[in-house]
This record gives structure tokens, sequence and C-alpha cells, in this order.
């Protein structure tokens, strides 16, 4: 896989719309310049939650960069993510729900599964009406099986509580790359989560944490 860090622009490949994302049961996220203008304590600073999305996809660029930050790998010798992890245990996978479909991200490979056909982002909510307006929802699921990879093993609580840790700096990485890129983003946790989970075939034990809108806003 190419590197994505760089001084430099890396590529600008597969630069399409994603509404041609559903033909394709894998899709090849693009690689991104890292060097914004944008500094890291001017993007706190403008950090809000937004709720007047937009109706207007993003760019593959965008959505790729978004996706990196969220639960992406910055250290390819050892297959480390942005975000920290207990005992280098990832058990939040980030599901991409726009309105092509579901897809779950495949960090290691920094590209899109599709997991089902369809417009379904209201089905990331119970109720909140600009949901459906994000460009993307992202969903943060927690699966308990990859801990069975760990070095030692932890009582059930303390795995949640590990997850929900790493979920809260996903959630701030993808907040602070929706800035650099004059984004808004919500995080949210009112989520149909058993109508999702039924949609994006989640396997019984896997739990719902958070959901997080990002989009342009007015």
């Amino acid at each position: 896989m190419k590197k994505i860090l760089g001084t430099t622009l890396l590529a600008m490949t597969l630069l399409l719309p994603t509404t041609t994302f559903a033909a394709q049961s894998e899709i090849n996220l693009p690689t991104f310049n890292l060097n914004g203008e944008l500094s890291v304590m001017k993007a706190l600073n403008q950090r809000i939650s937004s709720r007047n999305f937009i109706d207007k996809d993003l760019t593959a660029e965008q959505l790729a960069k978004i996706l990196w930050a969220a639960n992406g790998v910055n250290r390819y010798d050892t297959q480390k993510r942005v975000n920290p992890a207990a005992l280098g245990i990832y058990s939040v996978e980030v599901y991409a729900v726009t309105r092509e479909g579901i897809y779950l991200y495949d960090a290691e490979n920094h590209k899109l599964k599709l997991v089902a056909e369809g417009d379904f982002r209201s089905l990331t909510t119970t109720g909140q009406s600009f949901v459906a307006k994000a460009a993307v929802n992202l969903v943060y699921v927690e699966t308990p099986d990859v801990w069975s990879n760990a070095r030692k093993t932890l009582p059930r609580d303390a795995q949640i509580s590990f997850a929900n840790i790493s979920v809260g700096a996903m959630v701030q990485s993808v907040a602070l790359a929706a800035q650099t890129e004059n984004l808004g983003n919500c995080v949210r946790g009112s989520i149909n989560r058993a109508e999702f989970a039924k949609v994006a075939k989640l396997s019984d034990g896997k739990n719902i944490l958070l959901a997080q809108s990002v989009g342009f806003v007015n």
C-alpha cells in the first residue's frame, strides 16, 4: 500500500464523484496531501457541532481524509493507527454511510467495502432530520472478537471502556480533519441501532457506540 504521509502531494488518483461508488464492491481511496494551511490550534478554535448540512457529496479525496482521520494507519511498519487503542487492539470499526450505501472502512488497505447499496443515512439517527443531508455519516462499532488477539485477557467491561476511549479520540480527529476541508461535523448518540445493525449485517456481539455526521454546511 502506498504511504499516505509525506511532504508533497503523493497522488491525486481516483478522484471520482461518490455517485459512482455503489457500482463497486471495493473502492481504493486516494492518497492525499497532509500539508494543509490550517494549524491544529486553529482547527480546535473553529471546531463546532454543525446541523445545517446541505445535501452535497464529498470528493473521493475529502472522504479519504475523513476516514483516515477516523481510523487510518500512520505507521506502516507496525500497522499502528492515527488514534490510540489499549494494548494495540483496534476494536472499533468505522462504517461510512453515504447516499450510495453503507461501506466498511478497511483501515489497513485504505479502502471501502460495500456492505449494503442504497441511501441509509436516516438509519443512523432516530429522528434528526439534518442527518439525511450530511454527505457521510460515520458509525463507530465495537467488535469484541478482536480482543482474542490481546496479549492479556481483559474483562468485558474494561474492553467496552477502552473502546469508548478510542471512539472519543476518533471523533475528535475527524472533527479536526473536517475543519481542514471547511466541512461541518456533529457527533451523535441518537442512532437507530436495531435497524442499522440489520441493514449493515452486523454480527451478534457487535456494539454501535456513536455516529458522526460530516458534510458541507450553509
